[in-house]
């Protein structure tokens, strides 16, 4: 039962972050659309920030889960990279929230940015093993795709596009640091 309350206070909060804000949001609207005492939220959470911090971590981790199964499942650096940056477009599309100007200096979005980091090392390194990178300064492709995808969080509130014309964009900038396929003989690869 507490997780299953724990659960729906966050849902809930959730949501009304997502609709009005954080700064708009208080833990009494929360307590009331949730239907918990507002003692329950502050229990569990012990203020609006443990609760916002509790909602960001729940964020992370599924966030997480999907890149992890994303570079598992790739077939080459293209497609990684790809699903990267589509997965952070619908993190922060999904949950407008995140992008809220009172999280600007949060750790948790700090911790996100450093988990990208991480895969984009990751496959980045595979694709220098396989021969597939178009130019051999791994840092600087980290470094400008992290780059990329700060620039899609910060403008995504202000832009409209089509998924369409965002895949081409997609393609093309991936295809600038990748090749999709290892060149004859490197490594005994085709």
């Amino acid at each position: 039962m507490t997780k299953r309350k724990q659960q729906q206070i966050l849902t809930t909060a959730e949501a009304m972050f997502n609709r009005f804000g954080i700064k708009k949001t208080a833990v009494d609207d929360i307590a009331r659309d949730a239907r918990v005492a507002k003692a329950t939220i502050y229990n569990y959470f012990g203020n609006k920030e443990g609760l916002l911090k509790a909602l960001i971590t729940q964020k992370i981790k599924q966030f997480e889960s999907r890149l992890q199964n994303t570079a598992d499942t790739a077939i080459n650096p293209v497609d990684a990279i790809k699903s990267l940056i589509q997965e952070h477009i619908h993190l922060f599309t999904a949950n407008p929230f995140i992008n809220d100007p009172a999280l600007q200096d949060n750790e948790l979005k700090e911790e996100l940015s450093q988990k990208e980091e991480h895969l984009l090392q990751k496959i980045v390194q595979q694709a220098s093993v396989k021969g597939l990178l178009q130019s051999g300064d791994s840092n600087q492709i980290i470094h400008t795709l992290l780059l990329l995808l700060q620039g899609i969080e910060s403008s995504i509130k202000s832009i409209s596009f089509s998924m369409d014309l965002l895949n081409d964009s997609i393609n093309f900038i991936s295809e600038t640091f990748f090749k999709t396929r290892a060149k004859e003989g490197h490594n005994g690869t085709a």
